[in-house]
């Protein structure tokens, strides 16, 4: 293995720690705990996300049917064609988005809304549409 390629694993390694470290500074255990409640009262949870929140929403749905906590990542394309139509009032929507602006997430956020899905948002952004508009963020 070349010197250099271990160099580049190492410093990537030292990057993730510096990431979950500042996580820690800013975890809202209320607002956890809001979503965790939220998630173990939902009969149907749906994700959804573009790009690498959208990878993200998909391995957080399959994990969550890992533990039998019935599940979907519902595609931001799809979702505004009928793909909604998996979740009922009470469930649960999970929307993960950096910014929390997401065009293409906003009008399945006023779906889930009209029909009573709770909201939980995953986002750097708390003052953004996505954030406002959720029950956890």
């Amino acid at each position: 293995m070349k010197e250099s390629s271990l160099k580049y694993a190492k410093e990537a390694y030292k990057i993730e720690e510096e990431c979950i470290r500042q996580l820690y500074e800013v975890f809202d255990e209320e607002q956890f705990s809001k979503a965790v409640g939220l998630l173990a009262d939902a009969e149907r949870i749906g994700t959804s996300g573009c790009g690498h929140s959208g990878i993200l929403c998909q391995h957080f749905a399959h994990l969550l049917c890992c533990i039998e906590r019935p599940a979907r990542f519902i595609s931001p394309a799809e979702a505004v064609h009928g793909a909604t139509g998996f979740l009922k009032a009470g469930d649960v929507m999970v929307f993960a988005s950096r910014g929390g602006k997401t065009g293409e997430l906003l009008p399945i956020l006023d779906i889930c809304k009209r029909k009573g899905v709770k909201i939980i948002t995953v986002t750097e952004n708390l003052a953004s549409p996505l954030a406002e508009g959720a029950d956890a963020s």
